[in-house]
């Protein structure tokens, strides 16, 4: 494909195709708004449709024509435009401004490029998306699409089939896919929930190619990879090897398993918790791969090593004929001092975070305290009216459904990590008395204030408020150190990326920030450990080799009956061997807002959907490597072949113009 068939600013053109979904990236497969991306996507909205008598997350769901799709929160954005405005950004900042200023007016300047854009565009949203830390900016032009239903998921078994033991892994066998359809306005622009609505038409959808691949062929992923952190610094390396990612990663291990012991021969419950746990277990193993990464590929040392280097090149005269009055001299000494800093915070900051993440009766309490502190010096009262309505929006949007045994291991586990506050031999009581007497552990309660009169609310005394309000002062010292500390790295970022770029005297690419990329390579196996190869391609005889031989490999009756297809069409079937492909390795540079991403052929013809990393290639928010770094797709022909015997929806395969 020539590059202006790709993306060509104003025309139409292959990544017309492609939408952003929710997290993740999804794109157009027929000329009616339907949207394929990957099932752990959408595993969360589906949880959420869910119920013990219609249970869509076990069963699967299958729209039979468009009256029954159901609406599931995934908004939709499709790249219409975009422009470098660099310049405009950085007005009136240079290396010398003083951090707390340059942020503000970075902020300010952004917002003045937005709201211009809004009154010149009011049908797209614009977004300026930072490429390098404070040196380039780019306007991001997207139309949006709110009115999103779902359409197909296949049953559990199938989407996710593996679990979390194959998660991060190869070989695999799941069919990671499911599909929604994007709604607008008879109009034909975004519009809110109505029966009114009709689905969307694309400007471009993707052609299937459904006569395979082999080792060796050339593959391309176009999508929107959430973040990667490949120019960051060693110290931040060094701070994620030996601080975050360990801490994080073991607390999520903890909870994880509270919801399971709880959840456990409740299938009610269990439904409530489910999506927090496939999130949550995909980056607590995300974090143990790139633990492991760090480890075997030593790449803090690389990294510290490339900076000791830098260092003497700038001594020599890199950013200045006079070393001694160079911006650069003193930038990096200055960086590891801040992430020394940062390392000592650590352990009580996340401790909070913590808390106010998996906690939502203190998420609830810290978010009352916040919202009095700012109310009781303002005399106005229409602000204090606008005020009161974004407490009841950020309380609405935080606060969920209470388990009151986790609510108590939570807060048991986390407030003793706070140091100087909480004993371990005086927090069990105090969180007992807590738990029982206050009425932000009563959902009936907190959601009837918000309806009715969230003033009772926010004027609520109890000893949870009593907590928060103890905790408040030293969240407040953490959190403003911490954020003076970042607004001292921004100012550093732009002069240390400067001495990188001339120090590595090549190729310069941003990291991901969520906006649209492209990755391409082969499809091609690997050797992850010594004398293990892994060849590229699973089959459908390996789902059978699989299954139920581990709670993670469950595969009921009635959906493997369904899977044993005798008489399996050739247009499903490989070529040379006859077997039923379901995913394919290949080498791609893939991060998280990959998943769902098209893999297409050197045609953009779409031959599987992008859904994983091998576990090795945890590491590519780092560093890629052709060696260990490998995607995981599910090939197109299992999509269908699931949709065929499984969904029977012969009649979305009509509208994908396939028949078989």
């Amino acid at each position: 494909m020539n590059v202006n068939e790709i993306f060509s600013p104003g025309k139409v053109a292959l990544a017309s195709a492609l939408v952003k979904v929710g997290g993740c990236t999804g794109s157009f497969i027929s000329p009616e708004g339907l949207v394929i991306t990957n099932h752990h996507c959408v595993y969360g909205g589906v949880a959420g449709l869910s119920t013990p008598s219609n249970d869509y997350l076990e069963n699967g769901f299958v729209a039979r024509k468009k009256e029954d799709e159901l609406p599931i929160n995934m908004p939709c954005r499709i790249t219409e435009s975009y422009e470098d405005v660099s310049a405009k950004v950085l007005d009136g900042v240079n290396n010398f401004t003083e951090p707390a200023k340059r942020s503000e007016l970075i902020a300010n300047n952004i917002q003045k490029i937005i709201e211009l854009e809004k009154a010149k565009n009011p049908d797209l949203i614009p977004e300026v998306s930072e490429m390098f830390v404070g040196r380039s900016y780019m306007l991001f032009r997207y139309f949006t699409i709110t009115d999103v239903r779902l359409v197909f998921a296949p049953p559990v078994t199938i989407g996710q089939f593996g679990g979390d033991l194959d998660n991060w892994e190869w070989p695999r066998h799941n069919g990671d896919f499911s599909m929604v359809r994007a709604y607008v306005g008879p109009d034909g622009k975004p519009a809110k929930y109505s029966k009114n609505n009709i689905p969307f038409k694309p400007k471009r959808h993707l052609e299937l190619n459904t006569k395979g691949t082999k080792e060796g062929d050339f593959v391309f992923i176009l999508g929107y990879p959430g973040r990667t952190f490949r120019h960051e610094s060693a110290p931040y390396l060094k701070f994620q090897q030996e601080k975050q990612l360990p801490l994080i990663q073991n607390w999520y291990s903890w909870y994880i398993k509270q919801m399971r012991d709880l959840s456990e021969g409740d299938n009610a419950k269990f439904l409530a918790f489910a999506g927090e746990i496939q999130s949550l277990e995909n980056v607590e193993k995300n974090y143990r791969g790139k633990m492991q990464g760090l480890t075997r590929t030593g790449l803090v040392a690389e990294k510290w090593n490339d900076e000791e280097a830098m260092q003497a090149k700038i001594k020599s005269g890199i950013g200045s004929s006079d070393t001694s009055k160079s911006p650069s001299i003193g930038v990096i000494p200055s960086i590891r001092n801040i992430w020394n800093r940062k390392t000592e915070l650590a352990d009580d900051r996340f401790a909070f975070l913590f808390l106010l993440n998996q906690s939502n009766p203190y998420f609830l309490a810290h978010q009352t305290h916040r919202f009095k502190q700012i109310i009781k010096d303002i005399k106005s009262e229409e602000q204090k009216k606008q005020l009161l309505k974004d407490y009841v929006r950020i309380i609405q949007n935080g606060y969920g459904i209470i388990d009151k045994k986790l609510e108590t291991e939570v807060l048991k586990k986390l407030l003793p990590r706070i140091r100087g506050f909480y004993p371990v031999n005086e927090v069990s009581k105090e969180v007992d008395q807590v738990i029982s007497r206050d009425k932000f552990f009563d959902t009936a309660y907190v959601f009837g204030c918000l309806r009715k009169n969230p003033e009772k609310l926010l004027s609520h005394k109890g000893p949870l408020m009593n907590m928060a309000a103890k905790l408040w002062p030293e969240i407040n010292k953490i959190e403003d150190e911490w954020s003076a500390l970042d607004q001292k790295l921004k100012a550093l970022m732009p002069i240390y990326l400067d001495i990188k770029q001339k120090y590595k005297e090549g190729q310069f690419i941003p990291d991901a920030n969520s906006t649209l990329r492209l990755t391409h390579g082969y499809i091609k196996r690997y050797r992850p450990n010594d004398a293990e190869v892994h060849l590229p391609y699973t089959t459908l005889e390996g789902v059978f080799e699989k299954a139920n031989t581990a709670a993670d490999y469950r595969l009921p009756k009635n959906v493997a009956d369904n899977l044993r297809i005798k008489e399996v069409p050739a247009i499903l079937k490989d070529e040379e061997t006859g077997a039923v492909i379901v995913a394919f390795l290949y080498n791609l540079d893939t991060t998280g807002g990959n998943s769902g991403s098209p893999v297409l052929d050197a045609y953009g013809r779409l031959i599987g959907i992008n859904f994983d990393r091998a576990f090795t290639a945890t590491i590519n928010d780092y560093a890629w490597n052709d060696k260990y770094s490998r995607s995981i797709g599910c090939d197109i022909r299992y999509v269908l072949f699931v949709m065929k015997y499984v969904g029977k929806a012969d009649h979305l395969l009509a509208e994908m113009g396939v028949t078989l």
